[in-house]
């Protein structure tokens, strides 16, 4: 896309725009995905499920031991993270759980009631996970073991004997999930930061390619996991600086892409970060010859380079040191924004969970509680688009795992039998979950049949499956119809709302960087803000086609914030070298641009040519005039 822009009789050149992600498409919901079977989280989860109802046989009441299988979803929370971030997260999950089991059936009695609580427990958990950033697998299981109490026999008396025993299934997923600390002991920080050096390889050879962008905003998203890790550990200066290291390196190779590189140049100093990289998986590898560049950000890179190198090296150990960290508590307390568009979709999850359970008990449905279930499930999906396939992908996934499971059930399965067609079942869903949600749902519906029906006894195999698809068609159709009525197009209306916010924000950093007040805090936020303008862009790419066709109008706009808010982060190392008259010119530059967003309207702004920054706001003022001027821009202005 070329965009020219005339100023006082002069035209600014032409600048060809990266392409723009790729819209989704509901035709992709079908499509089976390459990637690797995840043998040991299906394992570790087939064994979290079949172990407690084992012990159940053992000790002669089985029923019990399903009721305790409830808590292996505990083990399905296992992310990437330290032993004692995972002994931390799993112990919260396995108490929830119990908690909701026990809520669910001393409310079962009262539909109104319970229906409210299932709303209220969808909004907590999608908020806590979406927030903390832990999307893997997300809020629908607290709100399934909530409802799956609900549709037990009525005996307000059990609920503590039941949260009990799902307790202490969590607490053998808890087991389960640290025991491999025992064989493997893995050294979490050294893993991160092998995968943070890997991914800026990548981001170096995009230089000058149109994939820089895609690369640099991946590039972020894996720093920014390895913070909490990194930060959370045992925190050792070596690892410390790397990882600080790694940053800089990012913002020096943000600075590079606006500079050519030669092939003997670039071949340099990907050898360079191969060294630092196989140094950093102890393999045996010296360092590179290379002749320093005339150039200052190439010499900068080098001299990174060699640093990690040399830190990556040390075989010493180190004493550990201090790092301030913000808890848990203090980020999802300062998430709570009327602006922060996961409070916005937490409230409007929980709502629609409540009103499909207020539905389905009004509607006399055999086994109402499948209803939200099916909701939450389906309501999981960012936007429009990916709701729909997973609407299709878990009706379709059902219609065929509840034939399944009826077979089963006709066959009486008991006993041993009966817990390996469990464990089976279990490590099934997870082996295949990572290729499509479809064949996940082909293991999860005749799991579910199996669970239900050992803890009620007595209905025929029919009356389950009749139900179970009946009642998850029903859930998915509300979801859609609840993203097709209030959802739909959300993240397009609030590109603008975040785009203001970010470059308020790159003023603030700024401001803070010529103070020197307070400048980690200040990147820090517009660090989050950019990956929060990223994310919102790439989810408004699932909505319909008008929405879609809004959105990638504001895409130049939206990379040139980006690069221009990463480029800003990178004057920190430099920012003795920043004149008056540079401090001057940039503030100019972001309130002509702030001026243009709050009025909508195009303004005129003074070109500044001097460093790379100045550049790509120059870009990014053009960009926001060439918005203003079609007939779209209208559409676009925030509520």
């Amino acid at each position: 896309m070329g965009i020219t822009e005339r100023k006082e009789g002069i035209y600014l050149k032409e600048y060809h725009l990266p392409q723009a992600p790729a819209r989704l498409n509901l035709r992709d919901a079908l499509r089976v995905r390459s990637a690797a079977y995840p043998w040991n989280r299906a394992i570790g989860s087939g064994l979290a499920t079949c172990l407690p109802i084992l012990i159940g046989l053992l000790l002669g009441d089985i029923i019990h031991g399903f009721s305790a299988a409830l808590g292996a979803f505990t083990f399905l929370y296992i992310g990437t993270e330290t032993y004692k971030q995972r002994a931390k997260k799993l112990a919260a999950v396995a108490i929830c759980l119990a908690a909701a089991m026990v809520l669910g059936s001393l409310l079962a009695p009262y539909t109104i009631v319970l229906s409210i609580v299932a709303g209220i427990i969808g909004i907590i958990a999608f908020y806590v996970l979406n927030t903390l950033q832990l999307l893997i697998p997300g809020p629908m299981f607290f709100v399934l073991i909530f409802c799956m109490a609900t549709g037990l026999p009525l005996d307000p008396h059990s609920a503590w004997e039941r949260g009990l025993y799902v307790l202490l299934g969590g607490a053998l997923s808890w087991l389960l999930a640290m025991a491999s600390w025992l064989w493997t002991k893995k050294n979490h920080e050294k893993q991160v930061l092998v995968k943070s050096y890997r991914q800026l390889m990548t981001m170096l050879q995009s230089i000058g390619t149109p994939s820089f962008y895609q690369m640099q905003h991946l590039t972020v998203l894996t720093l920014k996991q390895a913070d909490r890790i990194i930060y959370a550990s045992k925190r050792q200066p070596a690892a410390l600086r790397l990882h600080e290291l790694a940053a800089d390196i990012f913002y020096t190779l943000t600075q590079l892409n606006n500079n050519s590189l030669s092939s003997d140049l670039r071949k340099s100093l990907e050898n360079q970060l191969t060294a630092v990289i196989d140094a950093l998986e102890d393999a045996k590898g010296n360092w590179p010859a290379y002749t320093k560049s005339d150039q200052s950000v190439v010499r900068n890179l080098q001299l990174e380079l060699e640093q990690a190198y040399e830190l990556s090296s040390k075989a010493t150990a180190e004493e550990a040191v201090h790092v301030e960290t913000e808890s848990a508590w203090s980020v999802l307390r300062n998430g709570l924004s009327r602006k922060n568009i996961t409070v916005r979709h937490a409230l409007f999850y929980g709502l629609f969970i409540m009103i499909a359970s207020l539905l389905a008990h009004s509607l006399g449905f055999n086994r109402p509680y499948w209803v939200p279930v099916a909701c939450a499930a389906v309501l999981i999906g960012a936007n429009t688009t990916l709701t729909i396939h997973r609407a299709i992908q878990r009706s379709l996934g059902t219609i065929v795992g509840t034939l399944i499971g009826g077979l089963i059930l006709s066959l009486e399965p008991s006993g041993i039998y009966l817990i390996l067609v469990v464990g089976l079942l279990q490590l099934c869903v997870e082996l295949v979950i990572v290729r499509n949600y479809v064949f996940a749902n082909m293991f999860i519906a005749p799991l579910v049949l199996v669970l239900v029906e050992t803890m009620n006894p007595g209905n025929t195999v029919s009356y389950f499956v009749t139900a179970r698809v009946v009642d998850t068609i029903v859930g998915s159709l509300i979801a859609i119809l609840a993203v097709l009525l209030l959802w739909r197009g959300i993240h397009t209306r609030f590109l603008p709302i975040i785009l203001k916010e970010t470059i308020l924000n790159m003023q603030e950093l700024l401001r803070a960087i010529h103070s020197g007040d307070r400048e980690k805090r200040h990147t820090k936020k517009l660090m989050n803000n950019l990956i929060e303008l990223r994310a919102a862009y790439d989810r408004s790419l699932g909505d319909f086609s008008a929405s879609q066709q809004q959105a990638e109008v504001l895409w130049p706009a939206i990379m040139h914030t980006q690069h221009a808010g990463y480029l800003l982060m990178s004057l920190r190392k430099n920012k003795d070298k920043l004149t008056e008259t540079q401090y001057d010119a940039i503030q100019n530059q972001l309130g002509s641009i702030m001026t243009s967003l709050s009025t909508r309207q195009p303004v005129s702004f003074e070109k500044y040519e001097e460093l790379d920054l100045q550049r790509e706001l120059n870009q990014l003022q053009s960009a926001l005039t060439q918005l203003h001027k079609t007939k779209d821009a209208a559409k676009l202005a925030p509520n």
